[in-house]
């Protein structure tokens, strides 16, 4: 499915999307209630910035309510001028088998405490190569939430590309995000590479 549209998919309650490849020019998949959402075999991209749609998200994880699951098998996203995987509620996502290559690869934001992301046989990347400037730095892993946890397996890598890019940040430089993180926690058996 390839939209000229902000949006693909909208979901409420609980959701299977599976077996195909989803490009839109701001978000894929897009969350507004506290759901489920399963994706198997997926590919989410959303690599267009443009000052229409700025920063693409291609997994949004928002609305109003706390408590969205997300279980995620053979799901690639790209996003290179934008947010991977972002979250603006509590949520618990798990990503078996899985890649995520973006600008910012995962962004937890500030609302999203006490959220949990178990990443298992994933590569979490990256990639401000093209905007690789001092004060345009980010990172593949990106928290601003308190009570988060991250937990990545032995087989699983977290890579910055770039010189002003950070393998894992907690909190950014964005006024809205100056909050204090505190209790994080982050545990990565597997490959750090920045």
């Amino acid at each position: 499915i390839t939209l000229s549209s902000q949006k693909a998919f909208e979901v409420h309650p609980i959701v299977t999307i599976k077996t195909g490849t989803i490009k839109a020019l701001k978000r894929c998949v897009d969350t507004s209630k506290a759901v489920e959402l399963t994706l198997n075999d997926v590919t989410l991209i959303a690599d267009n910035y443009t000052s229409d749609y700025s920063n693409p998200q291609p997994l949004t994880i928002g609305g109003f309510e706390h408590g969205t699951v997300v279980n995620m098998t053979n799901v690639n996203i790209s996003a290179k001028q934008g947010y991977g995987i972002i979250t603006f509620v509590q949520t618990e996502l798990t990503a078996i088998n899985s890649s995520v290559d973006a600008y910012g690869a995962l962004y937890v934001k500030t609302d999203s405490a006490n959220s949990t992301f178990n990443f298992i046989n994933t590569s979490i990347t990256s990639d401000i190569l093209s905007g690789d400037t001092a004060g345009n730095s980010f990172g593949a892993i990106v928290i601003s939430a308190n009570g988060v946890s991250v937990h990545l397996d032995s087989t699983s890598r977290v890579e910055a590309k770039g010189n002003n890019s950070y393998a894992i940040a907690l909190g950014t430089k964005d006024s809205s995000d100056q909050e204090i993180v505190k209790n994080v926690d982050i545990e990565i058996k597997g490959t750090i590479v920045g």
